[in-house]
């Protein structure tokens, strides 16, 4: 744990220097607002926000810069209503804030989703953010009670960054949201806590003009490398990230996400290795890589694409969006990857009940097939040498339902007036629907939500409410549980409340 006591002294010292130096604006967006998600959303989505937006954190930067070349006269209600609120968060951040965040609940969160701040029940954090001309800094320790992997003390969103030129270099235990979903992703969420990480990012997506022509591209780009340092096979690994996103017209937008695990206590970390790494050349009996008994992989990658498509139904803003992300190679044979799993989704953003909302419906299959075991699992987010996969303090990175899992969800997030927001779901989730866990009896391999398979209705809400410096929300979920396995049904009930204070 001395890399995250070093973290804590850098930003413990970050913060003593912006206690006394003027602030300006806390340079991201990060994953703890899904309502100004879906209204920079609305706003991309009816070209008014021209740079790509489905990669978080996101850079306030060129978000505020397109705000402010709009005129709220020209922009219908709903429209209106997302400006304003893009605003007046933008306004928040601009100040030297310090914010104070308790939550109780009666259980702990069994599924996370964009917005979600802490899956523990209870927790308190102090979140204080500074920002300066070529520095920025986010000072967040937290105190769960009864932590789900144990760890009581936390710096969980906290970080530095410095700025050179058109990049963003930063330092911390940042969440991560990559692709243009609002439920879950299969490729890197923050369903599980973030990980201490080193990570480079473009500051503003200045477009590429083609040659000879005067067609633009914005684009940006972000890569980390961190350490997963929580109780697992292959001690201390390394996690690197990648993330190319562009949008070649104002109405489509593209990503592309490599993840890749390696290195670790007892493996190596040369140069060489992470250049093969970055070729995909890290799968057994490809390319020259032997692997045996006293020589294991080097590598655990997952790749894939998303794109978000939008366009006007009459005059109702709807878009299609979805990925494909797909694990390591099968081993023994020439493919670099597995058949790539399929996450798809539509939403609109309309009038409901008189109310701006953006109503979404997604479904997504974790299932891969592991070689010639045709419809038997246990491959998505797992490694043959890595063996807790792709997964941090006992939840997955990517997909909250984890592997093997067919998902249907329906959901709204509502704007009820100025200082009210709602979202609503409806799940039906068809969770390990081979029936088979990797390592049922060991607690840090295979999957984190069920060891048997289990179908699920799920009915979610989340009210939100602001009053001067106060934020309130209130949570609650109900669930429906059956069993293939001779197992009597469960139904289930969870509510936390959530108060927030702006000093």
């Amino acid at each position: 744990m001395l890399f995250s006591k070093t973290i804590f002294a850098a930003l413990t010292l970050a913060l003593s220097i912006s206690l006394s130096t003027y602030s300006l604006a806390e340079p991201w967006i990060d994953t703890s607002d899904i309502y100004l998600k879906a209204n920079i959303q609305l706003l991309a989505d009816t070209g008014h926000i021209i740079t790509p937006v489905t990669t978080y954190p996101l850079m306030w930067h060129d978000i505020i810069r397109d705000i402010k070349s709009i005129n709220p006269k020209n922009l219908n209600s709903s429209q209106q209503s997302a400006y304003y609120y893009i605003m007046h968060q933008f306004k928040l951040a601009k100040k030297n804030q310090t914010r104070v965040k308790a939550k109780v609940g009666f259980e702990n969160k069994r599924f996370t989703t964009f917005g979600d701040y802490v899956s523990d029940k209870n927790s308190i954090s102090i979140h204080s953010s500074s920002m300066f001309e070529n520095f920025a800094a986010k000072f967040a320790p937290s105190y769960t009670y009864h932590p789900i992997d144990g760890d009581k003390k936390r710096l969980d969103g906290s970080y530095i960054a410095a700025f050179v030129g058109n990049w963003v270099v930063s330092l911390g235990r940042q969440e991560r949201w990559y692709g243009p979903t609002w439920d879950t992703s299969l490729s890197l969420t923050n369903n599980a806590r973030p990980i201490t990480a080193l990570a480079i990012s473009r500051k503003s997506a200045e477009p590429f003009i083609i040659p000879f022509t005067e067609f633009d591209i914005p684009w940006t780009v972000t890569s980390f490398m961190g350490k997963m340092d929580d109780d697992r096979v292959v001690k201390n690994t390394l996690l690197w990230g990648f993330r190319l996103n562009l949008k070649p017209f104002k109405n489509l937008e593209l990503g592309i996400t490599r993840l890749a695990q390696w290195g670790g206590d007892g493996r190596s970390h040369n140069l060489s290795i992470f250049g093969d790494i970055l070729l995909g050349k890290s799968n057994c009996g490809i390319d020259g890589v032997v692997c045996d008994e006293n020589t294991p992989n080097p590598a655990n990658q997952q790749a894939g694409y998303d794109f978000r498509y939008s366009f006007k139904l009459l005059t109702i803003p709807v878009s299609f969006y979805g990925q494909k992300f797909a694990e390591d190679g099968s081993e023994g044979t020439l493919k670099y990857f597995t058949k790539a799993q399929p996450q798809v989704g539509f939403d609109a953003h309309l009038a409901l009940f008189g109310k701006p909302s953006t109503v979404f419906i997604e479904v997504a299959d974790s299932l891969a097939d592991c070689g010639e075991r045709d419809n038997i699992g246990d491959c998505y987010y797992e490694h043959s040498s890595y063996a807790t996969g792709m997964r941090y303090n006992g939840r997955s990175i990517g997909s909250t339902y984890e592997n093997d899992s067919k998902t249907y969800v329906f959901g709204t997030i509502s704007q009820l007036g100025i200082d009210t927001r709602l979202t609503a779901k409806i799940r039906y989730l068809d969770l390990n629907y081979d029936n088979q866990d990797k390592a049922p009896d060991n607690p840090i391999i295979g999957n984190t939500v069920t060891s048997i398979a289990e179908q699920v209705w799920m009915i979610s809400s989340s009210i939100q409410h602001d009053y001067k410096n106060w934020r309130l929300t209130l949570a609650t979920d109900i669930s429906h549980s059956t069993f293939d396995d001779d197992i009597s049904n469960e139904t289930d009930f969870n509510a936390s409340f959530m108060v927030e204070y702006n000093l």
